[in-house]
């Protein structure tokens, strides 16, 4: 997971994928950004260019954080899934 904040989205993306490239055993987990609201072309944009494209990135907007951070606070469930955190991200590649 990389949260964008101050630094770039792309470069973000590049971390990522020098530790896809260099640590094999965590090719299948699951790549995300978590960025403003208003970052989400960009970040569909770049996880699209072809060096970035097989992260299969997701995109976790700071709304959708605050949705769950809420939901738990709430009702504090238990067992969480990936596919129950999916619900909050947007997959960002296009095949």
């Amino acid at each position: 997971m990389e949260i964008e904040h101050s630094t770039g989205i792309k470069s973000g993306l590049v971390r990522m994928k020098q530790f896809y490239d260099y640590a094999p055993q965590l090719k299948n987990i699951r790549w995300t950004v978590v960025a403003p609201d208003e970052y989400r072309n960009k970040v569909i944009e770049f996880s699209n260019m072809p060096q970035f494209k097989e992260l299969d990135t997701r995109f976790f907007p700071y709304s959708a954080v605050e949705e769950l951070y809420s939901l738990c606070a709430r009702r504090n469930p238990q067992g969480i899934t990936d596919d129950f955190l999916d619900a909050f991200m947007e997959k960002c590649v296009t095949h």
